[in-house]
């Protein structure tokens, strides 16, 4: 899959449906994301208060 710019809003929206219990791979399905991606953004959301690259 070629490189795409995702906005901070479908990142956040990914991560509501995965906090809401959404498996990984269905949100994948759905918003047409990564898991590893959503795995990176949880992880700057949890370090950093936001789904941005610091």
């Amino acid at each position: 899959m070629p490189y795409r710019r995702i906005s901070a809003d479908l990142k956040e929206r990914a991560l509501y449906l995965w906090d809401l219990g959404w498996i990984p791979s269905d949100v994948m399905a759905v918003l047409g994301v990564s898991v590893a991606s959503m795995y990176r953004w949880r992880k700057n959301r949890d370090k950093y208060g936001t789904v941005k690259k610091p």
